[in-house]
């Protein structure tokens, strides 16, 4: 992610808290609980922003490049000798193989 872009993104944040904090009612200032459901979900609404903001975007061309994806699952593979047959005087005849597990 570009420096310009981190800025940006941490700038609006900063923002956002200041304007959150003097939107704020300090009058009432004591442990009612009965605002505790709508600050959860004001937490969770704010963090999920700014972590969708933030966030690395996967697979996403740069400068017009495709985009190849890399298996999950990467197997293991090795050469074995297999029997081919026999040749002209008898004697058996191997080719090398690759072999994926």
């Amino acid at each position: 992610m570009n420096t310009l872009r981190k800025t940006a993104i941490a700038g609006l944040a900063a923002i956002a808290l200041v304007a959150a904090g003097s939107l704020a009612n300090t009058t009432e200032a004591h442990a009612g609980g009965k605002h505790v459901a709508g600050a959860l979900l004001g937490g969770i609404v704010a963090g999920a922003l700014i972590g969708a903001a933030t966030r690395p975007v996967y697979g996403a061309p740069v400068y017009g490049a495709p985009v190849y994806a890399q298996p999950v699952y990467q197997p293991r593979c090795w050469k074995e000798n297999q029997f081919a047959g026999y040749n002209g005087y008898g004697q058996p005849v191997y080719q090398r193989v690759r072999v994926c597990g």
